[in-house]
């Protein structure tokens, strides 16, 4: 081996590792991002059992889109306006653990995309709404926290 290549032979032994040590710090970073989003869903969903319009808000950014089961594109004003009215309510609202996936993306771990098994029973726009559905909802964090850019609500027919 050349002379000086010997002297390269420890920052090149550092290179093979650093990359191992730096997906082990976004994992543990990563892995926290997601169960502070987990709390933050659980905050959601107590925010829209109460009805708690403007809690509910809070978790919504300005320029939020909701596509409702029935196909509906709602604004965040939309949604506001419906849990304020009551024409949104849940008499349940259950997540299936087994079914839930969280994934972080971004260069600042700043955007998360959740998919989830959602049985519920209450009012969408003051239409009933029961059964089973698959929920995906983007969320991204700005100032420390987590909010929802969209979401859509689909029903879940047949078996599974």
């Amino acid at each position: 081996m050349p002379r000086h290549l010997l002297h390269f032979m420890p920052v090149l032994t550092l290179l093979l590792f650093l990359p191992t040590r730096l997906s082990a710090q976004e994992a543990a970073s990563s892995a926290k991002l997601v169960e502070e989003l987990r709390a933050t869903i659980r905050r959601y969903d107590d925010a829209l059992r109460r009805g708690d319009a403007a809690a509910v808000a809070e978790f919504w950014t300005p320029d939020y889109t909701f596509v409702n089961p029935r196909g509906e594109r709602l604004t965040r004003a939309d949604r506001v306006a419906n849990v304020r009215a009551a024409r949104t309510v849940f008499d349940s609202l259950a997540h299936a653990p087994e079914e839930e996936q969280i994934r972080i993306y971004g260069e600042q771990n700043s955007l998360a995309i959740y998919t989830a098994l959602l049985t519920i029973g209450g009012r969408y726009s003051g239409q009933a709404e029961r059964g089973r559905y698959r929920v995906l909802v983007v969320w991204i964090r700005r100032d420390r926290r987590w909010q929802q850019l969209a979401s859509q609500m689909t029903p879940v027919v047949g078996r599974e």
